[in-house]
């Protein structure tokens, strides 16, 4: 059975899981990389699920926050995708919505505050983790380096929105197009992946993002 998140059409139809973040959290857990964790007072790193702020005032969602420090920070949220075929392999396409206040078009420390910092996911055999490199805490999974995509995470998008930098600051909701993510994906014997979501930071201040919607689409190969 696939989880209570999956959509199925039909039996011919490919998996589709989709989440609204709006139902909940939906055991979604965040972590961040790409940073020394030896100073991690100094990011500000902050994920919980919570209220958007007006306009949504009504509406919740996964939230993330942290000061980028590193020139590179990645924070993220994962999530499991569960009931598939042990040993079956799939290409994967992934979508987001995500809701942010940052302006397009302003300049910043290291780059611009909406464009430098790209919004990424993917969905992978092994449970995404940040693990040790030297004094840096490093993804276990390729998803590429800032603007660059990974061989198991694409860049959807970044968190820039509508309104110009000269206009008050106003949370939007913004749709990322779905993408296919470039590795196939085999699944392991427990028929669990995994979903990745985050933002890859060139931005060196602080970005605040809530993840409001995904969508994953595994095709047979």
């Amino acid at each position: 059975m696939l989880s209570s998140c999956a959509e199925v059409v039909s039996p011919a139809d490919p998996p589709v899981f989709t989440f609204d973040f709006a139902r909940g959290p939906q055991g979604f857990v965040a972590g961040f990389a790409d940073y020394p964790p030896e100073h991690a007072e100094i990011y500000e790193l902050t994920a919980d699920y919570r209220a958007i702020p007006p306009p949504f005032d009504s509406r919740s969602a996964l939230f993330i926050s942290g000061i980028n420090r590193s020139d590179d920070l990645f924070m993220f949220y994962k999530g499991a995708l569960d009931g598939l075929t042990p040993g079956a392999r799939y290409a994967a396409t992934v979508s987001l919505e995500i809701a942010t206040e940052t302006p397009s078009g302003c300049f910043g420390v290291g780059g611009s505050p909406g464009e430098s910092v790209w919004i990424k996911a993917g969905v992978t055999a092994v449970e995404p983790l940040p693990v040790s490199d030297g004094s840096y805490l490093r993804m276990n999974v390729d998803i590429g380096s800032q603007s660059n995509s990974g061989t198991e995470a694409v860049v959807l998008g970044n968190v820039a929105n509508s309104r110009t930098c000269e206009e008050p600051r106003r949370w939007e909701t913004k749709e990322l197009a779905e993408q296919g993510v470039s590795a196939p994906l085999l699944m392991p014997s427990d028929g669990r992946a995994w979903l990745l979501m985050g933002a890859d930071s060139g931005f060196e201040s602080l970005t605040r993002v809530y993840f409001t919607r995904a969508s994953v689409t595994l095709t047979p190969r």
